[in-house]
């Protein structure tokens, strides 16, 4: 019974885990583009996505702290290692196994798309910046062709 309900919220946590990683590659497609609208409207995707996760991490520790398992042995790795210790466990295991890779994947996807945000965050305050007249302007050039050595503020129409 046990075993029947773990491989049932394992199955469920993959696929979940497939969407995601699915979802994170359109939302490094938007990002790129700056496609704000499908970015919305897909953040509110992932976010009903790692509510679902969430809720069923949380089923799963409950169903083996029924089962008997401490607090530390409900985690992935270590459930990976108990089961991996019976035959006729494996096929869980292996499950867990998938499931992990799809967590480092999951994991690297959302590190690209935060690299994405960040030089896009910074690009943005440089613009914005130089369009203010507040940031250093030691790489921008006068009318005469000079650059400038100080933080001296300029107007918009002398920029």
């Amino acid at each position: 019974m046990i075993s029947t309900e773990l491989q049932r919220l394992l199955e469920k946590d993959r696929l979940q885990l497939d969407a995601l990683s699915a979802l994170l590659l359109e939302e490094k497609a938007c990002l790129e583009k700056r496609d704000l609208d499908t970015l919305n409207s897909l953040l509110q995707k992932k976010q009903t996505i790692l509510a679902t996760l969430e809720s069923d991490d949380f089923a799963r520790r409950q169903l083996l702290a029924k089962a008997g398992l401490k607090d530390d042995q409900t985690s992935l790795p270590n459930l990976r290692k108990l089961l991996s210790r019976s035959p006729e466990h494996l096929a869980l295991a292996e499950m867990i196994e998938s499931i992990e890779s799809r967590l480092q994947l999951c994991k690297e996807l959302t590190e690209t798309n935060n690299i994405i945000v960040h030089r896009s965050r910074i690009n943005t305050q440089r613009a914005l910046g130089i369009l203010r007249g507040s940031s250093p302007l030691t790489n921008l050039y006068t009318s005469h062709g000079a650059t400038t050595g100080s933080n001296e503020k300029r107007n918009l129409g002398s920029a």
